[in-house]
């Protein structure tokens, strides 16, 4: 199985190339990407999820987003400023009319729940732009961690 895996790695790196090249892929993102990690990705059941999406058209990918929330929301201060808040989303898709929202982490950790503790808020503000961008549900999110080589899903999150 690792010699199968290990005859798609220079198909893999040629096409990490071309994205360099079109420069959607810098040269440094290029030297920190292992190729065996994104043969993780592409054979987990979550790539079959997206690849399921694509094919009806309902995959996103790199989208940007702005959005406006009282200070209360950001900071827990008193204050009745608004804080425009602006990220860009790696990656969502739709399911049954409701949006998985994905993450990916190159951290080098050692458990999901360091990674948890670290991007739970950073997905309740991307769960909070594709609720108003989308006007549709989220109704999973999740972290795929290249270091741990799996999807952490967060449960429980809240949509204040």
């Amino acid at each position: 199985l690792i010699e199968l895996r290990g005859a798609h790695v220079p198909k893999m790196k040629a096409e990490l190339q071309t994205l360099v090249d079109a420069g959607k892929l810098s040269e440094e993102e290029l030297r920190a990407v292992n190729p065996m990690d994104l043969l993780d990705l592409a054979e987990s059941d979550l790539s079959e999820r997206m690849a399921e999406a694509a094919s009806r058209g309902e995959l996103f990918r790199e989208q940007p987003f702005v959005m406006g929330l009282p200070a209360s929301q950001v900071d827990g201060s008193d204050s009745d400023e608004t804080i425009l808040i602006q990220g860009i989303i790696d990656a969502y898709f739709e399911e049954d009319g409701e949006i998985i929202v994905l993450d990916y982490k190159t951290d080098r950790v050692q458990t999901e729940a360091e990674l948890k503790d670290r991007y739970q808020e950073q997905l309740r503000l991307y769960t909070k732009a594709l609720e108003q961008i989308t006007r549709k549900k989220v109704k999973e999110q999740i972290i795929y961690s290249f270091t741990l080589c799996k999807e952490i899903h967060l449960e429980g999150y809240k949509n204040d």
